[in-house]
């Protein structure tokens, strides 16, 4: 008999198997790993998201039913079997009935994301690391105009570009993303608040109930504008701070009195963090600032934010020639041990987008917090199988960027154009990229990300890899453990033509640093 969904007897051995799984289901991860492996939880996950004629899941249905004291007698029938299951894992995890039905059920992002989750392990199994149905988040690239002049840019930010999307495109991009199961979307820039659709935009992302960020400069960021975000439903705001130095973040950004902008817009924001609205720092660190690392967090502490960022210092954009800024493979080391420091102390939310942080945090054991991908830690073995799946570097794979015109990257810092929203469809090109499919395999690398034990949490930065060697393969040369790519490269050994046209520029002024 072929196992499937196409009678109702077939339906009834498979719910048994199914059943079968989720009794032997324990706490340990391992076990959750098998019941999700099993090839029967995949089946019946594809039958419970495949959208009827209506264009709702079974399991969209699930969540809206789940503890309805209304509920007809049919509808608890129809009900009964997916409710015992939910009480079941319930129950395992320890949690309430409320906690269930109206912060995950009811909770229309962390809905999406579930979604999205199940409807990727139908379709594609559970994989290392997970492939999803669709980007778990957008970063969109709001608007190319830009008020500051920052020598770090990924995206050269100066002025609009002359075809970016009109209202109508922009508001368009919501529904598909909403259509698609992303629950979460990141406007950056630019400085996103410069363009004249922010508000709009924003305001209906808000009322469709995705989770919103926004990363900004801080400048145009006063305390009605954070009441504002906080009234359409914005979650996360982060502002950009390279130094504790006011002289050093405005050599940085490329202005004067930029730093006390940036301070003042933090200060407005806390100002709604009663409201729920969650306030980061974020800090891309490089040579410049890099013995001010210790300081930057504390004064984060200070401040009382929630969230601590270390971005990954990437040559590309404006910065294409500056690759002499960037930390030596021993540097990062430095500063990862710093950040694990700090994310053990747990006064604030430590997170960076280089992802050996993972990798560190394994290697100190279990006992403390680690990383599970750029924005999220956990404690234990929990946060080590979950960073298994989800860790390491998203790009091409939980998350993608959205350019302000409508084209697709990998990244923010990866200038690879894999198509464009305005006439291709997200299922398409997330499905069928190459680009994508390069980046989802953590087999398919090169130098010591090859062989790594840890590449499943980590995979190196392929922002990084792109930039200095033009191969999303390549090993990424800001590990410890590529130190010989790091030096290979800057000696200038065994590069191919085309890396060799791509470093020319940062090559001179970066030996002299060196």
């Amino acid at each position: 008999m072929k196992f499937g969904l196409t009678s109702l007897e077939n339906f009834g051995i498979f719910l048994l198997v199914f059943l079968k799984g989720c009794f032997r289901l324990m706490p340990e991860p391992q076990k959750i790993e098998k019941v999700l492996s099993h090839y029967a939880t995949r089946t019946l996950l594809r039958h419970i998201t495949t959208a009827n004629h209506r264009g709702h899941t079974f399991l969209e249905e699930i969540f809206e039913n789940y503890d309805e004291p209304s509920l007809g007698p049919l509808k608890r029938v129809k009900y009964a079997l997916p409710f015992f299951i939910a009480d079941f894992l319930r129950r395992k995890a320890g949690a309430s009935r409320d906690i269930l039905r109206d912060e995950i059920f009811r909770h229309p992002a962390r809905a999406h994301g579930l979604i999205n989750t199940a409807k990727a392990i139908g379709l594609f199994g559970l994989t290392k690391p997970q492939t999803f149905y669709a980007p778990l988040l957008v970063v969109w690239n709001f608007t190319q105009a830009c008020n500051l002049n920052c020598m770090h840019c990924y995206q050269d930010a100066r002025r609009p570009l002359p075809d970016e999307l009109t209202l109508k495109e922009k508001l368009r991009m919501l529904d598909i993303f909403k259509k698609n199961y992303v629950p979460l979307l990141a406007f950056s820039g630019g400085e996103p608040m410069l363009s004249s659709d922010f508000w709009e935009v924003v305001e209906r992302a808000g009322a469709m109930k995705f989770n919103i960020s926004i990363a900004t400069n801080g400048s145009l960021l006063t305390k009605e504008a954070a009441k504002r975000m906080r009234d359409i439903n914005v979650r996360y705001v982060e502002v950009s701070l390279d130094s504790v130095h006011p002289e050093k973040h405005d050599r940085f950004r490329g202005g004067t009195g930029l730093w006390q902008r940036a301070v003042a817009g933090i200060k407005a924001a806390l100002t709604q963090r009663h409201r729920g609205l969650k306030v980061g720092i974020a800090s891309t660190i490089t040579r410049l600032n890099f013995a001010e690392l210790e300081d930057l967090i504390l004064f984060a502490e200070d401040l009382g934010v929630d969230t601590f960022f270390a971005f990954n210092f990437i040559p590309t954009g404006r910065a294409s020639d500056l690759a002499r800024l960037d930390l030596t493979p021993q540097m990062r080391q430095e500063m990862l041990e710093i950040l694990h420091k700090h994310l053990t102390r747990a006064k604030i939310n430590i997170v960076s987008s280089a992802p050996q942080l993972a990798r560190l945090c394994l290697a100190r054991g279990l006992d403390g917090l680690m990383t599970t991908g750029h924005y999220g830690v956990g404690p234990g073995l929990n946060a080590k199988i979950l960073a298994k799946y989800i860790g390491g570097c998203g790009a091409g794979r939980v998350y993608m960027a959205l350019q302000p015109n409508g084209a697709v990257t990998p990244c923010v810092f990866m200038p690879i154009e894999v198509g464009n929203l305005r006439h291709q469809s997200l299922q398409d090109l997330w499905h069928n990229s190459p680009v994508f499919k390069i980046l989802r395999d953590r087999d398919e690398r090169l130098g010591h990300c090859r062989i790594c034990e840890y590449k499943y949490h980590c995979g190196g930065c392929r922002a990084k890899a792109w930039a200095y060697f033009s191969d999303l393969r390549a090993p990424d040369p800001g590990c410890i453990h590529n130190l010989s790519a790091w030096q290979d490269m800057w000696a200038g050994k065994e590069l191919k033509e085309s890396q060799k046209r791509t470093l020319a520029a940062a090559l001179q002024p970066a030996r002299a640093a060196n």
